[in-house]
C-alpha cells in the first residue's frame, strides 16, 4: 500500500487542489493518506507582507492553524480530514469569510464541538502550530511552502497544481509521483507556476 504524508496550509488554494486530486486518487488506488498541518503564517512570519489582502490571509492561517491543533488535541489526528474537507468547501469553493460563527458551523457539520472555534484567537495554541509546522519543515529537509508531500517517506515540496485534474490525467499524475518517489537518485523537476486555481463548484 502507497501511504502519503500531505503537509498543508487550510488557506493555499494549490494545496486544496492537490488534496481534493489525492483524496480521490487514494481512494481509487487503496492508497492511505495521513493529513498532517503547516503553516505559512510561520514560514513567513520574518518577511513583510506584500499587501492587506496577504497579511489578511496569513492571519487567517495562523487562526484556523490554532483552530484544527485544537481540535487534535482534544479529538485525536483522526479530526483533521473531515475538518480540513469541510472548511475548505465553505472557505475556497463559497468564498466565506472564516469568522468565528463560521468555524463554529463548519465545526458542528463534522461532530466537533463549536466551542473549538474559541482557538482562533486564543496564543496558547501557538505553540502547538508551530511545532506541527516545525515537523513539516523537518520532513522535507529544508524550508518549503504549502503542500508538502511525502510518499513511501520521501518528501518534496508541491504537488503545485493550478486545477484539480481528472481521469486519465490525474491518474496519470499518481502513477507519476508515486514513481518519481521511489526513483532514488530524482531530486527535483519544475516549470513556473500557473496562477491559483479557482474553484467554481
Amino acid at each position: 500500500m502507497t501511504r502519503f504524508d500531505f503537509y498543508f496550509d487550510p488557506v493555499c488554494p494549490f494545496a486544496w487542489a492537490a488534496s481534493r486530486w489525492l483524496t480521490d486518487q487514494a481512494g481509487r488506488h487503496g492508497a492511505h493518506v495521513d493529513w498532517r498541518l503547516m503553516s505559512l503564517a510561520i514560514l513567513n512570519e520574518d518577511q513583510e507582507p506584500g499587501s492587506d489582502e496577504q497579511r489578511r490571509r496569513l492571519e487567517t492561517s495562523r487562526q484556523l492553524g490554532r483552530v484544527f491543533v485544537a481540535a487534535v488535541d482534544e479529538h485525536g489526528h483522526e479530526a483533521i480530514e473531515a475538518l480540513y474537507a469541510a472548511l475548505g468547501q465553505r472557505f475556497h469553493h463559497a468564498g466565506e469569510e472564516m469568522t468565528p460563527e463560521v468555524v463554529s458551523q463548519i465545526l458542528v457539520g463534522v461532530g466537533l464541538p463549536a466551542g473549538l472555534s474559541r482557538a482562533m484567537h486564543d496564543e496558547s495554541h501557538d505553540e502547538a502550530l508551530r511545532a506541527a509546522h516545525r515537523r513539516s519543515q523537518d520532513a522535507l529537509g529544508e524550508p518549503g511552502g504549502s503542500p508538502i508531500t511525502g510518499i513511501d517517506g520521501v518528501h518534496f515540496f508541491g504537488p503545485v497544481l493550478s486545477d484539480v485534474p481528472g481521469g486519465d490525467e490525474a491518474e496519470a499524475l499518481f502513477s507519476a509521483l508515486v514513481t518519481l518517489a521511489g526513483t532514488s537518485s530524482f531530486s527535483q523537476f519544475k516549470r513556473p507556476a500557473g496562477g491559483p486555481p479557482t474553484f467554481t463548484d
